[in-house]
C-alpha cells in the first residue's frame, strides 16, 4: 500500500517536488506515519465495532447460543452450552452473559467479546433454572428456579456459590433489582407473593400480590414495582419505599409482558386471553385505554425515545406497533410462527423477535416499520435473546 505521505503524481506534474533539506525531515514524517497507523487502525476498528453489536439467542433444542452480527443479520458463531438453555442475561457492562441451562441445572458463563464458554455453574440436580439477574455493580448474580424453592447468589469474579437464599414455593418467574441494588424482587408465582431478597443481609420479606405473579416492572425513578398477576387479571403496584402493595388494577385476561415509558407516565400491559394491551396512567393507577393486538401478546417493548410499544403475539405470529400518543396500533408486521422475546439493538433502529415453532428470527427496521429480513437456521426452539457488544 502506498504509504499516506507519498506524493501524488499530480503534485509531481505540478512541479511539488521535495527541496534538498526535505529528505531528513520526510523520513522522520514516514516513521511517526508508520508508528501511528497500527493505533489509527485500533482507533477505527473500535469505532466500527462500536456502530455494530452482537445479538445472542437462546436455542433451547439445539443446547446453544447463536450469535448474529446486527449490522449483517449474520449468524458469526454458535457457542455450545448445557441441555435446555432457556434464558439469557448480560451483566451491566456487556462483557458477559449468564445462560440458564433448565435440564442440566446449570448456568454457562459467555465472554461476549471472545465468544466462547468461559465457565459452567452447576446448580442443585432437578432444580430448572429460570431467569437471573445481574447485580447493578456487577458483583453478583441472582438465579431463580421452577422447581426450587431457593434463589441462588453467585460471585461473578470467581462464579463460585455464595448462598442459597430459601424463598419458598416454585415456579418464581421474575426478578430484578432496585436502582442501587439493595434489594432484589422476586415475582413467585404459585404462591401469588413478590419476595423483596435484602441483597446485605439475605433476610426475605414477603409481600401479597395476588394469585400468578410473573412479570416485574420497575419505574424509572425507582420507587414503584409493577407486577402481572396471570391468574387474578390485575397487575399489583408496590411502593418500594414501605414495600407494600399501594393498588390493585383490574386489567385484561391473563397478563404477562409489561413495560414502562421512559418517562414513567404509563404502563403497558399485555393479556394474553384476549389479545389486548392494557395501558395505565401512573399518576391515578388506572386502565385509561385497551388496545387490541394479535392473539397471545407475549412480550412488550417500548423503544428508547417512548413513541412506539412493540408487542410480539406468538399465537399470531405478528408484531403490533402502538403509537405511545394516539395510543393506536400503527401497524402490525408478520414475523414467524411463535414470535415470543424480543429486543431492540442499542441504536434503536431495529427490532429483533425470535420466531419459537421456527429456527428463525425476524428483523425488523425502526424507521420504516417493515419487515427487513428473516434470519434462517439460527436453532431449534430460538427462545430468550439479549444484546452484548
Amino acid at each position: 500500500m502506498r504509504d499516506s505521505l507519498e506524493f501524488a503524481p499530480a503534485q509531481r506534474k505540478e512541479g511539488v517536488m521535495p527541496s534538498k533539506s526535505t529528505p531528513g525531515s520526510f523520513n522522520k514524517l514516514r516513521t511517526i506515519s508508520k508508528t501511528l497507523l497500527p493505533v489509527l487502525l485500533l482507533v477505527y476498528a473500535f469505532a466500527s465495532s462500536a456502530l455494530a453489536a452482537n445479538l445472542f439467542v437462546v436455542t433451547r433444542l439445539s443446547d446453544a447460543v447463536a450469535v448474529i452480527d446486527d449490522s449483517t443479520d449474520q449468524i458469526i458463531r454458535r457457542i455450545p452450552v448445557g441441555d435446555g438453555p432457556v434464558r439469557i442475561t448480560m451483566s451491566p457492562d456487556r462483557l458477559k452473559t449468564y445462560v440458564s441451562n433448565g435440564v442440566a441445572a446449570t448456568v454457562s458463563v459467555l465472554d461476549t467479546v471472545a465468544l466462547t464458554t468461559t465457565a459452567t455453574i452447576q446448580l442443585g440436580p432437578g432444580s430448572r433454572p429460570q431467569e437471573s439477574a445481574v447485580t447493578p455493580d456487577g458483583g453478583r448474580l441472582f438465579v431463580i428456579y421452577q422447581s426450587t424453592p431457593t434463589v441462588t447468589v453467585i460471585d461473578t469474579a470467581t462464579n463460585q456459590v455464595i448462598t442459597d437464599v430459601v424463598i419458598g414455593g416454585h415456579q418464581a418467574k421474575d426478578i430484578l433489582f432496585t436502582l442501587d441494588g439493595r434489594f432484589a424482587y422476586v415475582a413467585n408465582y404459585s404462591q401469588g407473593t413478590v419476595k423483596v431478597i435484602d441483597t446485605a443481609t439475605y433476610q426475605v420479606k414477603t409481600i401479597p400480590t395476588a394469585a400468578g405473579s410473573r412479570r416485574l416492572a420497575m419505574s424509572p425513578t425507582g420507587n414503584r414495582v409493577f407486577v402481572t398477576n396471570f391468574n387474578a387479571d390485575t397487575v399489583s403496584v408496590i411502593d418500594t419505599q414501605t414495600q407494600q402493595v399501594i393498588a390493585t388494577i383490574p386489567v385484561g385476561d391473563k397478563p404477562r409482558g409489561i413495560a414502562i415509558t421512559p418517562s414513567g407516565d404509563a404502563i403497558y400491559v399485555g393479556n394474553m386471553r384476549d389479545g389486548t394491551v392494557s395501558i395505565i396512567d401512573s399518576s391515578t393507577l388506572t386502565v385509561i385505554d385497551t388496545v387490541t393486538v394479535g392473539s397471545a401478546p407475549w412480550q412488550v417493548i417500548i423503544t428508547e425515545d417512548g413513541t412506539l410499544a412493540f408487542v410480539s403475539s406468538s399465537v399470531a405470529g405478528t408484531v403490533s406497533v402502538i403509537d405511545t400518543a394516539t395510543r393506536e396500533v400503527i401497524k402490525t408486521l408478520v414475523t414467524g410462527d411463535g414470535s415470543f422475546f424480543s429486543a431492540i439493538n442499542p441504536d434503536g433502529t431495529k427490532f429483533y423477535v425470535s420466531n419459537s415453532n421456527e429456527t428463525t428470527v425476524s428483523v425488523i427496521d425502526i424507521p420504516s416499520l417493515t419487515v427487513l429480513r428473516t434470519i434462517p437456521d439460527v436453532g431449534d426452539y430460538p427462545f430468550d435473546l439479549a444484546f452484548g457488544p
